[in-house]
């Protein structure tokens, strides 16, 4: 568990969740999962389950909401999400965090972060 604030508790996975879904569109469950197996692998892809209890529980927490705009596919209702104005912050607050990380990273071992170069983590940073 990360602890952001005094209160609220988050999993690394809603972590990602909700990275992945700044800067973007209403996404479904399915489309954020592919979303996070392009920037990361699929080793970072929770099961079919997992997902939408993820998105339950960001959901409850006020962070995410429903969109009203739902899609038909094969007689199927699609159910998609965006980031909340809490949600927002809490993604910003997240990515001050991340920065701060790899910078401590870089000045405890000069070199091991060369290769990443913060601007480019898209998934942290605001359009």
């Amino acid at each position: 568990m990360v602890l952001i604030g005094k209160d609220l508790e988050i999993t690394a996975m809603q972590t990602l969740f909700l990275m992945a879904m700044n800067n973007a569109e209403a996404l479904s469950g399915s489309e954020i999962v592919e979303k996070l197996e392009r920037g990361l692998g699929e080793e970072w892809t929770p099961t079919p389950g997992a997902r939408y209890k993820i998105l339950q529980s960001l959901e409850e927490r006020r962070l995410i909401e429903e969109t009203t705009e739902q899609e038909k596919r094969k007689d199927q209702r699609i159910r998609t999400y965006k980031l909340s104005e809490e949600g927002e912050e809490m993604v910003q607050n997240l990515s001050s965090r991340v920065t701060k990380l790899f910078l401590f990273m870089n000045s405890c071992c000069p070199g091991c972060c060369d290769d990443i170069d913060l601007r480019t983590i898209k998934i942290f940073t605001k359009k």
